[in-house]
């Protein structure tokens, strides 16, 4: 019964075939477009390991947080219909069961979407090694991902924390030359070790093949024992307050009650910009590096301060990605709502205002925090335009949140927005990997704002004005395709109710 289950929940996760796509799509894109990049940076802080082998350690990491999001939502979104099932007769055992075999498939295809990248990019890093602890990434965010969606109800909440726990696993890991000893006690630690083929001299006699198959068994452990406690029958019947909670009785009051449910989006949008700028600034090496920059007119190349360009270009590498995110989530999460107050009194531009409002609010929030924490350490030279530069980068990726949600989903549309603020802001405008963006990453959301950004960062006269005229025209352009995505799903609901 457990393979028929979990050949069920197979079928229901591919209903949706953008999911499947995606699942295969991101770890081939991230692989291929970042394995170099994230090499070169790797190499530039010191890190101990060869460019190849951190190439390799790309596709562990595209198989991880893939699998991670993978099983938190297989496991979130069917929890009460598991519940129903153990009722019924099935067992919380078989049910458990069940979902951890269509989970570790899951893993297991995206971990065979990024080694098939990594084989296309560099034939000769695909080796029996790099194919076994690729797949142990997985099986090890899986778990992460599962014990998430069984403990944590909110979908925006628990995928926040997988997405970050990933985030921070990576680029304060073994491969970036962090060294600090609790930073050992990340999920892919031992593993990065494995697969850059560096021993790590303190894992004492399990060794590190040793504490990365513990690390399977923990965080698969969890995830069994988590779903088991909350898929099992209940001897009481409670009744929830949770639908009654959720309704919103009127528009910014109701959206000040949605952010209050909400606590780890602002742990987060306050807690990921100081603990990764801060990290990163801390672990850059005050070296030069050259980057392309326009002044009294004359474009040509500086000679910068490694550390000074990595603090700069922190700031929209954060809250791009942070605002993508919040607009995702808090227009998913008031989706109902809103089609209630569309049945009522409310027009449909009320509707709207006050949600892009609450969006703008938290995305401008975390803004602010990324701002502040990089003023103390690095010092542009023209603030007020450094600051209107990385707000028209949260509100342009908000507003890109906002349109994706409706039109691919919850997990499609975290899929999406893994990919899109990295490879445009983290890739292609990131001047620590290129002295100028590359012909391509002229056509991005983030490109005219950023280089508003880096004029505003280190020069004494202001020479981007096409560049803010083309942040602004994004910005708009974007925001009218948000407005008119909003109308029509809020209207299809409201028609769909009546």
């Amino acid at each position: 019964m457990t393979g028929t289950l979990a050949a069920r929940w197979l079928v229901e996760y591919a209903r949706r075939p953008l999911n499947l796509v995606l699942l295969i799509a991101v770890p081939v894109i991230f692989v291929t477009l970042s394995a170099g990049a994230l090499a070169d940076f790797a190499d530039i802080l010191g890190g101990p390991a060869d460019i190849g082998e951190v190439e390799a350690a790309t596709a562990g990491w595209a198989a991880a947080v893939l699998a991670g999001v993978a099983g938190f939502f297989h496991v979130s979104t069917s929890r009460e219909a598991d519940h129903r099932l153990a009722v019924a007769g099935a067992g919380a055992r078989r049910v458990v069961a069940s979902r951890m075999v269509s989970t570790l498939i899951l893993a297991a295809a995206a971990a065979v979407g990024a080694l098939v990248a990594l084989a296309v990019r560099a034939d000769a890093a695909v080796t029996p090694r790099v194919i076994a602890v690729t797949l142990l990434f997985a099986v090890i965010y899986a778990g992460v991902g599962v014990t998430v969606g069984a403990l944590v109800r909110s979908e925006m909440n628990g995928s926040l924390i997988v997405v970050f726990l990933w985030v921070f696993d990576v680029f304060f890991g073994p491969a970036m030359r962090s060294t600090a000893a609790v930073l050992r006690l990340l999920p892919l630690h031992f593993p990065t070790l494995i697969i850059t083929d560096v021993a790590s001299s303190h894992a004492g006699s399990p060794g590190d093949l040793g504490w990365s198959l513990a690390w399977a068994t923990i965080t698969m452990s969890a995830a069994a024992v988590s779903l088991t406690i909350t898929t099992r029958p209940r001897h009481q019947s409670v009744r929830h307050a949770a639908p009654t909670l959720r309704r919103m009785t009127a528009g910014l009051i109701a959206a000040g009650r949605q952010l209050r449910r909400m606590p780890a989006m602002w742990v987060l949008i306050v807690g990921l910009p100081v603990l990764f700028i801060s990290a990163a600034i801390a672990t850059t090496p005050n070296e030069p590096t050259p980057v392309e920059l326009v002044e009294n007119g004359r474009r040509s190349l500086r000679i910068l301060s490694m550390a000074d360009v990595h603090g700069a270009t922190m700031v929209p590498i954060t809250v791009g990605f942070l605002a993508s995110l919040i607009g995702l989530f808090v227009i998913l999460d008031s989706a109902q709502a809103d089609r209630r107050l569309a049945l009522s009194r409310y027009r449909t531009t009320e509707i709207v205002t006050v949600r892009l409002a609450v969006i703008a609010a938290a995305s401008l929030t975390a803004t602010a925090v990324a701002i502040a924490v990089t003023a103390l350490s690095f010092d542009a030279v023209n603030w007020p335009v450094f600051v209107i530069a990385n707000i028209l980068v949260a509100l342009t990726y908000a507003t890109i949140g906002v349109i994706v949600g409706p039109l691919f989903g919850r997990l499609g549309g975290l899929y999406l927005l893994l990919v899109l603020p990295f490879v445009d802001i983290g890739l292609a405008q990131n001047a620590m990997f290129d002295a100028a963006p590359p012909a391509w990453g002229r056509y991005l959301p983030a490109h005219a704002a950023v280089r508003v950004m880096m004029d505003s960062a280190f020069t004494t006269t202001f020479d981007e004005t096409g560049s803010l005229t083309l942040a602004l025209a994004w910005l708009a352009t974007l925001g009218a395709l948000a407005v008119a995505v909003f109308r029509r799903t809020s209207t299809v609901g409201s028609s769909a109710s009546r």
